[in-house]
Parts: C-alpha cells; sequence; structure tokens
C-alpha cells in the first residue's frame, strides 16, 4: 500500500428530515472523487440520521452522539475524535458552525469549510463557496478586519456534482409534455402538493405529464400517492432516484426548490423555474436576473403566491419553445460539472503535502 492509500480525508455533515439531504449529498460527490484517487473517505456525523445512506454508498461513517444543531456541544468530543484518529484534513458542512468552534478544530487540524452563508470571518484553512454568482470580493470584505484570511475556492468552477450530471446530451423538444417536480429532500410545506393540486385543477396545465422526485425524508407521501392515483396517468412518483439525471434530460421543464438540484439541472441544461423553500436560500431570484432560470417566490413565505407563479412560467415556457432554446443553451454554458473532482484534486494535494 502507497503512502497516500494509507492517509484519509474526513467529512463531518449531517442530514435528516429537517434540513434534508443536501449537504451530506455534495460531500458524497467530493468524496467520489477522491475515493477514484485511491484515498480512503470517512463521513463523521452528529446522529444515526443518514448513517444507511452514506454507507449505501460504500463509505465509512462514525457517528459521535452529538447534537446536529448545537456544534459547540460537541467541540470536547470531535476534538477528541480528531487526536485519536489523527485527523489531518477535516471538511465541514454544515449552517451550524460557529466561531468558537472553528477555533477549536484549527488548532488540530486543516479546516476546509463549505460556506453558503457568509455569517462571518470563518477562522477554517480553506472556504468553498460554489454558488454561480459568488465572488471574491464579498469575501475579501467579509476579512477585512481579520488577521488570517483563508484560502478560497470561489465561483461555479467548484460546484460539485456527480459523474452522471457531466457532458450530458440533452434536447429541447418542439412541443413540451414532461414536467419534472423536484422540492428537496424533506418538503416540509409540501410544495409538489400544492403543485400538483393546482395542475390538476387547471384546465391547460392538467393535461401534460409530471413527474416528481420524492425524497428520502418527505413527510407527504401519503398525499402525494393519492394525487398521483387520482390523476389519471398524468402524476408518476420517483423515490430512491439512482439516476436523476435521466429523468431530468427525459423532462421538457423542471420545477425545483434552489439548491443543488438547481446546478444539476443546469448542467443537464433542462429550461427551469426555481423557487426557494426556506428562508436561508434567499438569493435564488439571481438566477432570473442573470436570465438562466425562471423564479416563482419563497414559498416558505407566501406559498399561494410561488404556486401561482410556477403556474404562471410553465404554461410560458411550455408554450415557447424559442425561450426553451434559449435557456438551455445558456445555462449550460455555466457549468460543467467538474467542480467536486477540482475540490477533490485540492484536498488531496493538500494531503500529500502534509495532511495526515
Amino acid at each position: 500500500m502507497s503512502e497516500i492509500e494509507s492517509k484519509r480525508i474526513y467529512i463531518r455533515a449531517d442530514a435528516n428530515d429537517i434540513i434534508a439531504t443536501g449537504h451530506v449529498m455534495r460531500c458524497m460527490s467530493i468524496a467520489a472523487q477522491i475515493k477514484k484517487q485511491g484515498v480512503k473517505v470517512t463521513f463523521i456525523t452528529a446522529d444515526d440520521n443518514s448513517k444507511a445512506l452514506i454507507e449505501s454508498r460504500g463509505y465509512q461513517v462514525d457517528v459521535l452522539g452529538t447534537q446536529w444543531d448545537n456544534l459547540d456541544s460537541e467541540i470536547d468530543t470531535l476534538c477528541q475524535y480528531i487526536k485519536d484518529n489523527n485527523v489531518g484534513i477535516l471538511l465541514v458542512d454544515t449552517y451550524y458552525v460557529t466561531d468558537k468552534y472553528f477555533k477549536a478544530l484549527s488548532e488540530l487540524t486543516k479546516v476546509i469549510y463549505i460556506d453558503d452563508m457568509r455569517k462571518f470571518a470563518y477562522p477554517v484553512y480553506t472556504l468553498i463557496n460554489y454558488a454561480a454568482f459568488a465572488d471574491v470580493v464579498t469575501y475579501e470584505k467579509l476579512y477585512a478586519a481579520s488577521t488570517n484570511e483563508p484560502e478560497m475556492l470561489i465561483g461555479a468552477q467548484y460546484i460539485p456534482l456527480r459523474d452522471e450530471f457531466v457532458g450530458k446530451n440533452y434536447v429541447v423538444q418542439k412541443e413540451a409534455t414532461r414536467v419534472l417536480i423536484t422540492t428537496g429532500g424533506t418538503d416540509r410545506l409540501n410544495v409538489a402538493g400544492n403543485l400538483l393540486e393546482s395542475f390538476m385543477n387547471d384546465g391547460i396545465l392538467c393535461k401534460l405529464e409530471y413527474h416528481v422526485i420524492v425524497g428520502c425524508f418527505n413527510c407527504n407521501k401519503d398525499m402525494l400517492c393519492y394525487v398521483s392515483n387520482d390523476s389519471n396517468g398524468h402524476v408518476t412518483l420517483h423515490e430512491n432516484v439512482d439516476n436523476m439525471s435521466y429523468w431530468m434530460t427525459y423532462c421538457d421543464v423542471a420545477l425545483s426548490a434552489s439548491g443543488s438540484t438547481l446546478y444539476e439541472l443546469s448542467a443537464c441544461g433542462v429550461p427551469t423555474i426555481c423557487f426557494e423553500v426556506a428562508d436561508n436560500q434567499a438569493g435564488a431570484d439571481m438566477w432570473q436576473q442573470k436570465g438562466y432560470m425562471r423564479y416563482a417566490g419563497n414559498a416558505a413565505s407566501d406559498i399561494d403566491s410561488c404556486v401561482t407563479s410556477c403556474s404562471k412560467h410553465l404554461k410560458e415556457l411550455v408554450s415557447d419553445y424559442n425561450e426553451r432554446i434559449r435557456m438551455s443553451t445558456e445555462i449550460r454554458q455555466l457549468i460543467d460539472g467538474k467542480g467536486a473532482g477540482r475540490i477533490a484534486g485540492y484536498l488531496i494535494n493538500m494531503l500529500n503535502d502534509g495532511g495526515n
């Protein structure tokens, strides 16, 4: 066994029925690229909620037995874990970090943080923000009063997608009949149910074919099943999907909650209507401002308005072939799908340069 094969990269992330699976899923995309290079990956989680999901992809999972939304309370436990396992590189992906948390970890290991929120000047070794419209200047201002500015991996070139989204072939059909609906791993607001109820009662939209991705923590499955059974074949539910790119490219238009799924749809070139389902997703309107997607609002603050806007945009896109071509062409130029490999390469180089 070579020296690099004996080393390991650690990832601290959680998933559950409240925060859904986004953090874990994007980390597994990075882990897959790390694994390709012969380097082992271990996930560290607060509890057992995501253990089965991560292990199903072939990764070791160590459970701390801590509280996922109170990271300061796990500082002693995680620090001891870092010492016991000689952790040299720790990739962290959670919104519940604090200055105290990062300072404690950074005394023991190199911490790399995937950030979406820009809450404060994180005291870490490396900062990653792969948002399509993120810029370094924002972080430079954030760290203006800090004595230690981290290395930064900023921008769409670092979007961590799975291999299935690289180089996809997508043809915009003259007639749009198939619609993808994906509302996140939990859909606590039942956005999918509200959309379907509205569409099935619309004289135009009820004629379309809907494919609904049902997340593993979705708490509205019974209601969705009822709508599907009552739709005369117009609604099909998909659970435990392991070929998401197939269903994306199978459809003519997508309705999607903000998050990593928007990047997957972009890489595939699918004309998309996006919306927010949580307050921490504010900023999805940038997709419309830049001309890449249609924006339907924030379902968390006004679900009725969001559903109405989705209906309006869907009718427009279904009837406008040229607009769908324009959207598909432009969005594919934004994202190449190779970000996970770039992040993995960065971490492995760091490992070679002194990680344990």
